[in-house]
């Protein structure tokens, strides 16, 4: 099982992996790694303050494998997804890491798995492509759609935010001080991955 993250996710969008002008259903499989570079975070507010959680990035040691082919001018994915183990993520101490950890109900559902399904818009001139990403927290489900920017010099760099709403995962946030502090449900997703061909 392939220990990682947006990840990941979108490794794999750079011309030195994949050939865009290949469009046939046959599956071809590249192999990359993340460099210390990288960042995953999660960010957020309550009514008065705003918190931010960030990914431990060394716990990520394993090469990436992606399966993919291109059709019609997207590129789809097969089994290509970063699992996230939810006490990996440090908000900064260690009663708003329990308060995370409670809000993400790691004690049933210990990791988010993020799952890339889709790249599209290949024949844009700009370096901002769409991605499919499908993400599960707590034992639900949900596909998104998020813009993400590409780059390439001697590595190949690609970042971009991921709105969430905890709601849409059945997520209830703890209140703290007879319920006066509340942590709104908008989150964001922001990643920023280099990664290099192994």
């Amino acid at each position: 099982m392939i220990r990682i993250i947006l990840f990941f996710i979108l490794v794999c969008s750079g011309p030195q992996f994949l050939d865009y002008n290949y469009n046939n259903n046959e599956t071809k499989e590249s192999v990359v790694v993340l460099s210390s570079e990288s960042f995953l975070r999660i960010k957020g507010k309550t009514n008065v303050s705003s918190f931010e959680c960030q990914f431990d990035m060394s716990s990520i040691s394993e090469v990436i494998k992606i399966n993919y082919r291109t059709l019609d001018n997207k590129i789809k994915f097969e089994d290509t997804k970063l699992v996230l183990p939810n006490v990996e993520f440090n908000c900064g101490g260690k009663a708003i890491n329990k308060d995370f950890n409670k809000l993400l109900n790691t004690a049933e559902h210990p990791k988010i798995t993020l799952k890339l399904k889709e790249i599209s818009n290949l024949e844009s001139q700009s370096q901002t492509l769409t991605a499919t990403i499908e993400i599960t927290i707590s034992n639900v489900t949900r596909q998104y759609k998020t813009p993400i920017n590409l780059a390439q010099d001697q590595d190949l760099h690609v970042n971009g935010v991921l709105p969430l709403n905890i709601n849409d995962f059945n997520l209830e946030a703890p209140t703290k001080m007879l319920g006066m502090v509340k942590v709104s449900p908008q989150i964001e997703i922001q990643f920023s991955l280099k990664m290099l061909e192994s």
